[in-house]
């Protein structure tokens, strides 16, 4: 089968590589279409991510959708011909995290496009039975795709435990800003303000907003605005700075987006005197079925957010773009 591999900083290959055989346990997935994250420029540039180095070569890609095409030993269901999304934090089932039910936070976890498991810039990919969920035929392979950055706007969400008619700020309307946008307004929030410096995206996103978006969050420091929910989804570090400012006295901040560089610093008395509740979220938890369900009723238009479509030989193009954050485009979409 083909395979875009990345063998180094900004070095992607098309490669030919065996079709791999699922393992008890797992089904193998002819993969239809692949969104990419902002966390697969990190490897993409960089070579590493989270200090992990590449020391083999990987396909990336860990938001996708796909069809089942064979079972492996011990596995019944979803059947063979489903269409199915991944939720792509697999986890062992037996560690401490996973007996408490954090199987997000799993000791042992695997996460393709995170070395050593390859991801699904490729025709196919085997996966653990646990993580699909099958989609219906409303929901289109792009859109099944995007069912992963949904999922991960609906944990950040839920972290957040966000009251009726609070007031709340998201910073960066990218693909999971945009989705927590959404999210929120689906479930019947009103109150909702954006900071985003792409004019492209900020005007997207003014459609769930009560409020004209600003490009940036200096703008509503500088008037005094203020939120009891802010959450940071532009994975800058200046930007968590800002969310802290923003925040009301007795507050909540959300950390959303990855900080880059990852080491981060900050005035500890801010959130100390205002006593705020600062959350980092991490991916997603058990929330596919949700995302599924939503778009099925037709209560989140996944169709509606701005993609570029890309061929898998134009995998490092679609890295390329996501890392230029154009304002026309919030996921660039790889169709294997």
């Amino acid at each position: 089968m083909r395979a875009a591999r990345l063998h180094g900083p900004r070095d992607v290959r098309l490669d030919e590589v065996p079709v791999p055989e699922p393992s008890p346990g797992e089904v193998l997935v002819r993969v239809r279409a692949v969104s990419i994250c902002a966390s697969d420029v990190r490897m993409y540039w960089d070579g590493h991510a989270g200090g992990v180095p590449l020391e083999a070569p990987i396909s990336q890609g860990h938001e996708f959708a796909g069809e089942i095409t064979a079972l492996g030993p011990g596995v019944e269901r979803p059947p063979v011909g489903a269409r199915v999304a991944v939720e792509p934090s697999w986890h062992c089932g037996a560690c401490d995290m996973c007996e408490s039910g954090g199987e997000h936070l799993c000791r042992n976890i695997r996460f393709p496009s995170f070395p050593p498991q390859t991801g699904a810039l490729a025709e196919y990919i085997a996966c653990p039975a646990h993580a699909l969920h099958p989609i219906p035929d409303s929901i289109g392979d792009v859109e099944g795709a995007l069912l992963e950055p949904l999922g991960v706007a609906i944990h950040a969400v839920h972290l957040a435990r966000v009251a009726a008619g609070c007031s709340i700020a998201v910073l960066g309307a990218g693909a999971i800003g945009a989705c927590i946008l959404a999210y929120l307004r689906a479930l019947g929030h009103e109150r909702l303000a954006l900071a985003e410096p792409v004019p492209g995206r900020r005007e997207w996103a003014a459609r769930f907003t009560s409020q004209p978006p600003v490009a940036s969050a200096e703008e509503w420091l500088a008037s005094g605005h203020e939120a009891d929910l802010v959450l940071e989804c532009a994975g800058e570090n200046a930007a968590i700075e800002d969310a802290l400012h923003l925040a009301k006295p007795a507050g909540t901040v959300v950390v959303v987006g990855i900080p880059h560089p990852e080491r981060i610093s900050l005035d500890a008395n801010l959130p100390r005197r205002k006593e705020l509740t600062v959350i980092f979220s991490r991916r997603s938890r058990a929330t596919l079925p949700t995302a599924v369900a939503l778009v099925a009723a037709g209560r989140l238009d996944l169709a509606a957010l701005p993609v570029r479509r890309f061929a898998l030989e134009q995998a490092a193009e679609a890295i390329e773009a996501t890392a230029s954050r154009p304002g026309d485009m919030l996921r660039a979409v790889v169709l294997p």
